[in-house]
């Protein structure tokens, strides 16, 4: 059986012409009459191995069930070109064949050499995109413009200004929870016990559930954007992990705020007792 194997990464992908749909019908073109399979990954990016439809194909290669996997080209198997050549290794040491639509790649020194060129240019390509992607979200956070919606509770996103915006229903609820912790009533204690009393009046999370969680109110009670301290930059995506960024390196924009600085300070004098006792 041949394998097709189709991968997009982002929605401007698909409009370029990289969409699941257009890399197969081109992959079965070249397939022609043989019987097929099709692994797709839809929204996953090509910097990781760990992708649902690849590592299904890479199963059923192991069980014997294919023989050839053909792909529009080299980078839709991956980004990077260690991930290429260790694919291409281990599916050639099984006897399985891989076919590109956009060229074809002889196994000679010069056909290996020009398949390694090709995915060194892919990666450098990737690089340089990532690489003006952020300066990009960086100077747009250093004119104060707020790059996407957060889903930060007590907040709406306008889009057309690219400002947070007190969203005054749950602003309220941010209120009640910060009251509740330094002065808590009859039957509420501590963090779990507040998330269990908004969950008991049904009051929806910012994303629409219905049950709250004590690590939930902490968030929200930890949050400096709530004395109007949104910061942007604080995290680094690039290689893949998620990393704090040093503190100099984060970029302050200022919103509106919803509580006090004074009752901020007091909620987290409490809460380093608290994780101390």
């Amino acid at each position: 059986m041949i394998a097709i194997y189709a991968r997009v990464s982002t929605e401007e992908q698909a409009k370029q012409g990289f969409s699941i749909a257009a890399q197969i019908r081109e992959c079965t073109r070249l397939a022609g009459d043989a019987q097929t399979r099709v692994f797709a990954d839809e929204g996953v990016s090509g910097e990781t191995l760990q992708r649902p439809a690849l590592q299904e194909l890479m199963r059923s290669i192991e069980a014997g069930e294919i023989e050839e996997v053909i792909c529009l080209d080299p980078d839709r198997l991956s980004r990077k070109l260690l991930h290429q050549l260790l694919l291409t290794e281990e599916w050639d040491r099984r006897g399985v064949r891989l076919s590109f639509v956009n060229g074809s790649y002889a196994k000679t020194p010069e056909g290996n050499l020009f398949y390694a060129l090709r995915g060194a240019i892919s990666e450098f390509e990737k690089a340089k995109i990532n690489e003006r992607m952020c300066r990009g979200r960086r100077e747009k956070a250093r004119q104060g413009r707020v790059l996407r919606d957060f889903q930060i509770y007590g907040y709406d996103f306008e889009p057309r200004t690219e400002q947070l915006i007190v969203n005054e229903r749950e602003a309220a609820v941010v209120r009640q929870i910060y009251a509740w912790f330094l002065q808590p009533p009859p039957g509420i204690k501590g963090l779990a016990g507040i998330a269990r009393a908004l969950t008991q009046a049904q009051v929806p999370t910012k994303r629409g559930a219905a049950r709250w969680h004590r690590q939930v109110v902490r968030q929200i009670l930890r949050n400096r954007t709530y004395i109007g301290e949104f910061y942007q930059n604080k995290w680094d995506t690039t290689t893949g992990r998620v990393r704090l960024r040093p503190r100099e390196e984060w970029i302050l924009i200022p919103c509106p705020a919803i509580i006090s600085p004074e009752l901020f300070a007091e909620v987290q004098r409490r809460l380093s007792v608290n994780s101390r006792s």
